[in-house]
């Protein structure tokens, strides 16, 4: 980013990204067949992050990514009941809008449009000790034949952790002393341990910032080998355990999504 001689601000958007989730008017072959020729229409010019795989020096500008759900639906309109999803990320946010518009466009009345938006953003919480530890020996991105498996989890903070100063926020997510039990806890980094070299996980912010009405703070988006998604159901069990994990007392948690990472619908 220009006039930041390469070091964003901890607010900047770095990129941005958006999660569309189709919800079907009908489950025919007709209604099925328009929605997938539509997602190979509006596909070209970006690149297939199916074939992600972390190696390239210079990463694309702007990427797609098919997901079809492979479990069963939620009646109704929200997230639960799409079967299919496209996430698409490009560093000029109305690019994503134009995508929008034009797979509106060309669905027609096949399928409505649940859309949550995402921003990468420099990490908040965190010191060199956490990135030896949490960072560096991160999983890397690993194509949709190695790693299949999607999960796309929307959450908020509520407004007691927003008030807490930064320095507060910044204490859960390593082992510390619990003022309210008076014994030690993980934090979120320990209790999250065993997914570091297993589950690739991405974090996207709100571009518009925390707290506003009926949106959601994050987005957490995790990608696994079908011998790692018990792991991920451990972690994600672990961190919901406020002995462990004191933050989450603060958390609001969206509808989870899961499905399978494919080249096309």
């Amino acid at each position: 980013m220009a006039g930041y001689n390469g070091n964003a601000p901890l607010g900047a958007n770095l990129a941005y990204t958006r999660f569309l989730f189709l919800v079907l008017a009908d489950e025919d072959e007709a209604t099925v067949s328009r929605v997938r020729s539509a997602g190979a229409q509006v596909a070209r010019g970006f690149f297939n992050d199916f074939d992600a795989d972390g190696s390239r020096d210079i990463q694309p500008c702007e990427t797609i990514q098919f997901l079809v759900t492979d479990r069963e639906l939620t009646p109704g309109d929200g997230i639960g009941a799409a079967r299919f999803a496209i996430q698409v990320s490009a560093s000029y946010r109305p690019r994503l809008v134009e995508f929008e518009c034009e797979l509106k466009r060309r669905l027609g009345s096949s399928a409505g449009i649940r859309s949550i938006d995402g921003a990468e953003r420099p990490p908040r919480y965190s010191s060199a000790e956490m990135h030896a530890y949490a960072y560096r020996p991160a999983m890397a991105r690993t194509s949709g034949r190695a790693a299949s498996n999607a999960i796309i989890l929307p959450m908020s903070k509520t407004a007691d952790w927003w008030q807490k100063a930064t320095l507060e926020r910044h204490g859960y997510f390593y082992p510390h002393h619990d003022a309210a039990t008076g014994g030690q806890v993980k934090g979120h980094a320990r209790a999250a341990e065993a997914g570091i070299p297993t589950i690739f996980r991405r974090l996207y912010h709100n571009p518009d910032g925390y707290g506003r009405p009926d949106e959601f703070d994050f987005v957490t988006y995790f990608e696994c080998a079908d011998k790692h998604l018990s792991t991920f159901d451990r972690i994600h069990a672990a961190l919901r355990d406020a002995k462990q994990n004191p933050e989450w007392q603060y958390v609001q948690e969206g509808p989870e999504w899961r499905g399978r990472r494919v080249f096309r619908w």
